[in-house]
């Protein structure tokens, strides 16, 4: 989810007085006398680690504060500021922010013009209400609901640390069970979707969830787009 947002973005074609100038990667991270330098050090790291800061096109983004609020600010192209989707995206980011990076504090997403004037702000509260709880294994993060016992989300994140499927980056899952199955939903590139190779190893993945994690009970993968919208469907054998 977090990697696919920074695909949506439009760098700054000038930057002038937004703060001090933090490089991550092709991301030019500007943080104002809001913040400290240590702040924006951890949050710059945070957006590499997400892979926010992947690509070769340079993007521009501001950490500033207001009150107790922290404040994330881009520039978005045209139309993302009334995409509802692409809200509820930007909710989702926020709360990860808040969790990962400034110890639950409030934060805001704005989503500006290109001479970084807000057009939209997106708050995370409405993210706590999702219905979903998090737990965190090395960096994957594991949304549930009631559908699952936590000692059920803690045998497969415990099983993914093992199996090497984390590896300290930021990544989302979501795990429910449905009419008994357990449904594992995954975000994927499309060009996954056809493949038949790939296939095959979710499907042994699948498996291994299964008897590794979950007392063998049946287990089905799903391969999403980054709204966690179902694309794929891959059942164990």
């Amino acid at each position: 989810m977090l990697i696919a947002m920074a695909v949506l973005f439009a760098g700054l074609t000038s930057c002038n007085n937004y703060g001090e100038k933090l490089m991550f990667d092709t991301t030019e991270l500007y943080y104002t006398d809001k913040v400290t330098e240590d702040e924006a050090n951890d949050f710059g790291k945070y957006l590499q680690e997400s892979g926010f800061t992947d690509g070769d096109e340079t993007k521009t983004v501001q950490l500033t504060k207001d009150g107790d609020t922290y404040q994330f600010r881009m520039v978005v192209k045209d139309g993302y500021d009334k995409d509802e989707d692409y809200e509820l995206i930007a909710q989702a980011f926020a709360y990860n922010i808040s969790e990962d990076v400034f110890d639950g504090d409030d934060v805001e997403i704005h989503l500006c013009d290109e001479n970084l004037k807000t057009l939209k702000v997106v708050k995370m509260e409405e993210v706590e209400d999702s219905g979903y709880d998090v737990l965190e294994f090395d960096g994957t993060e594991i949304q549930f609901d009631g559908s699952v016992t936590k000692s059920d989300v803690k045998a497969v994140g415990n099983y993914l640390i093992e199996s090497g499927f984390t590896d300290g980056t930021t990544k989302s899952i979501i795990l429910v069970k449905e009419y008994g199955v357990f449904v594992f939903k995954m975000v994927s590139s499309e060009d996954y979707w056809g493949d038949k190779d790939f296939i095959a190893l979710i499907r042994e993945f699948a498996g291994m969830i299964s008897a590794d994690a979950l007392n063998n009970e049946p287990v089905e993968i799903q391969l999403c787009d980054e709204y966690f919208e179902t694309q794929v469907n891959v059942s164990m054998d």
